[in-house]
């Protein structure tokens, strides 16, 4: 069994600082539209057809943004590398925070607002790439989950910057405060890639084996195994598979036109679609809107939503540490099928108790825990298992445009469904989230039928569950071996 070191641990938790990134560069905008300063500002009437307009522009630019970035992102870290584009990511993302920070005027906050969003896109599509190459087949969850962990962190510590700025009596800042505070974790996340090393599967793609090599033997070392021997049996096949895969159709058109890439393609994007068609994201832009359609006022909508994102980030963390054992498909039908009792539960309240001349306290109460029954159910089974499942099914030669087109579905989602989503809170209301209801319904039928459980496999060996050639690696290994014990005499002669 090969050793997941403290060292490869820490590269996953500098590399994540790019998923809390977008978590905290996303989940801004939506305390920023809870401070009363924005619409001061702005000259923006906070109950008006208008400013819902504008709040739906400002998200659907953003998500677009996103799109151009996690597509662009996945071939970029083919041409140069998974570590410098999640650099140049991060960069993207800092100047694009910056300037939303320092916007004048609300045609200034959409553009750059799309700016942030390209840096914050190709970071949601490369950290997990990058995770999953990085682990072993052992903790690939933990590790990957990783990136949903920091993803909802960020939401969450952003909900309590926003939070503690509704108390500035400059209202300004109270708004332009959490913007600016979304430019720390991009700049930490690239000085942090100072020490970040290349992913091995990517050096192996380009053929730069004693490269990828070292990597590995400083990712997985184990000093109980001082030759190493468990690490050159996972190079070993890695190596074997990675050659034969470099000779494949690759990128998006290779995706297109292969019937296996294909069926990898599938469920990789519809499983980030379904997290989408659960609410989620609706709920989590909008709750703040939703809180006080539900009778709190001043900060209580953003405390609450403080507590929504922590209940989140918490069931991520539980996520991460128990997927590798209960598995992708438990995770993913649980996740689903406690997400559609809460949007049951959370439907009948609105529809019963928000919309009466007289409102019930009772049922409000009942609502706001549907709410966080939600997104406990989310947090702990859907988000980690969602963007595993998306990165560790492809292969290394596609693996990073395979992950961009599931994140730029993801993205897609987001569009389709908060663009609208301040309008049709405020005028449908509960019927909005009866859709999702029954979406989530059709998630649950396809996870079921057709997802495979991936768990305790490595990458290569998972091309076994879509008909293609899992390399015989045993020259390889052999080779390796040897190779190490050569070492391990040389060193222990010297």
């Amino acid at each position: 069994m090969t050793k997941t070191s403290n060292y490869n641990v820490a590269v996953g938790m500098i590399v994540a600082l790019g998923s809390f990134s977008y978590g905290f560069g996303f989940a801004t905008f939506a305390t920023s539209i809870g401070q009363p300063g924005f619409y001061q500002y702005f000259a923006l009437e906070p109950t008006s057809a208008y400013t819902n307009s504008i709040l739906g522009a400002v998200n659907a630019l953003f998500f677009f943004g996103a799109c151009v970035g996690a597509l662009a992102g996945g071939p970029l870290s083919d041409h140069i590398g998974r570590r410098y584009t999640i650099l140049t990511a991060a960069l993207i993302a800092l100047v694009g925070g910056a300037l939303a920070a320092g916007s004048v005027h609300i045609a200034m906050l959409i553009v750059v607002r799309i700016l942030q969003g390209c840096g914050l896109g190709a970071l949601a599509t490369l950290t997990p790439v990058y995770l999953s190459e990085s682990s072993t087949k052992e903790k690939r969850g933990m590790l990957t989950g990783l990136h949903g962990f920091f993803l909802v962190s960020g939401y969450n510590i952003s909900a309590w910057v926003g939070y503690g700025c509704f108390y500035s009596k400059n209202l300004t800042f109270g708004w332009r405060g959490p913007i600016a505070f979304t430019c720390i974790p991009c700049l930490l996340l690239a000085i942090g890639c100072i020490w970040v090393p290349e992913s091995p599967r990517y050096l192996l793609m380009k053929d730069r084996s004693d490269e990828a090599w070292r990597n590995v033997q400083r990712l997985h070392h184990d000093a109980a195994d001082p030759t190493d021997s468990a690490a050159h049996e996972e190079f070993a096949q890695m190596r074997a598979q990675i050659a034969f895969e470099r000779t494949q159709p690759s990128g998006y058109w290779g995706i297109l036109t292969t019937g296996s890439y294909r069926k990898r393609a599938f469920l990789s994007c519809f499983v980030q679609f379904a997290a989408n068609n659960t609410g989620g994201l609706v709920i989590n832009y909008y709750s703040v809107i939703i809180y006080g359609d539900l009778g709190l006022t001043g900060s209580l909508p953003l405390l609450m939503y403080a507590i929504y994102t922590l209940i989140g980030a918490l069931g991520n963390l539980c996520g991460l540490l128990t997927i590798d054992k209960t598995g992708r498909r438990f995770a993913l039908l649980t996740g689903f099928s406690g997400c559609l009792v809460a949007l049951v539960l959370e439907i009948a309240m609105l529809g019963k108790y928000v919309t009466v001349a007289v409102p019930n306290l009772a049922g409000e109460k009942v609502a706001i825990f549907a709410i966080m029954f939600f997104v406990f159910f989310y947090g702990f089974f859907i988000d980690a298992a969602s963007f595993i499942y998306s990165s560790e099914i492809y292969p290394t030669n596609i693996r990073a445009r395979g992950m961009a087109m599931a994140t730029f579905t993801y993205f897609a989602a987001c569009i389709t469904y908060v663009t609208p989503g301040a309008t049709a809170v405020a005028t449908i209301g509960w019927r909005y989230f009866v859709i999702f209801a029954c979406l989530t319904v059709v998630s649950i039928v396809v996870v079921y039928f057709f997802y495979p459980e991936t768990k305790q496999k490595s990458l290569e060996e998972l091309a076994a569950y879509f008909g293609e050639t899992v390399v015989d690696d045993t020259y390889e290994k052999a080779e390796e071996q040897e190779k190490g014990g050569v070492e391990h005499f040389e060193m222990a002669r010297s």
